[in-house]
């Protein structure tokens, strides 16, 4: 019974099959790049050393250094456009005045026989 999580074997062209003959010895087939065929006892073909595949390792975690170094290229990046849209306004003719103002209060008083509160509040 086959498992729910294997994925079937898709079909693919390659140089190798597996043969077997009429007494049901597997035999191991490989094309050559002349058009020779050469037959092996899968046995000797699965005890024969298999060259070692070479593997590239992908990590995902950045280097603590690099990550600072990024984040504080765009922080200056984001100060400095800042400064370049203030520029750029001001070059313009576009002014930008802050006037002050006197808060406007109001104030609050309450009183209750001999207790009387006042309380003040500006915006």
């Amino acid at each position: 019974m086959h498992s729910s999580k294997a994925l079937p074997i898709a079909p693919t062209e390659s140089n190798l099959t597996v043969w077997t003959d009429q007494a049901g010895v597997p035999y191991l087939v490989k094309k050559q790049a002349d058009g020779s065929t050469t037959f092996t006892p899968l046995e000797t073909a699965l005890a024969q050393p298999q060259a070692p595949v070479a593997t590239e390792r992908v990590t995902t975690y950045r280097d603590p250094l690099a990550t600072l170094l990024i984040s504080l290229g765009a922080l200056l990046g984001v100060i400095l456009l800042g400064y370049g849209i203030g520029f750029l306004a001001g070059a313009a003719g576009q002014r930008v005045v802050v006037v002050p103002s006197t808060p406007a209060c109001d104030t609050h008083r309450s009183s209750f026989l001999f207790w009387s509160s006042e309380n003040k509040e500006c915006h």
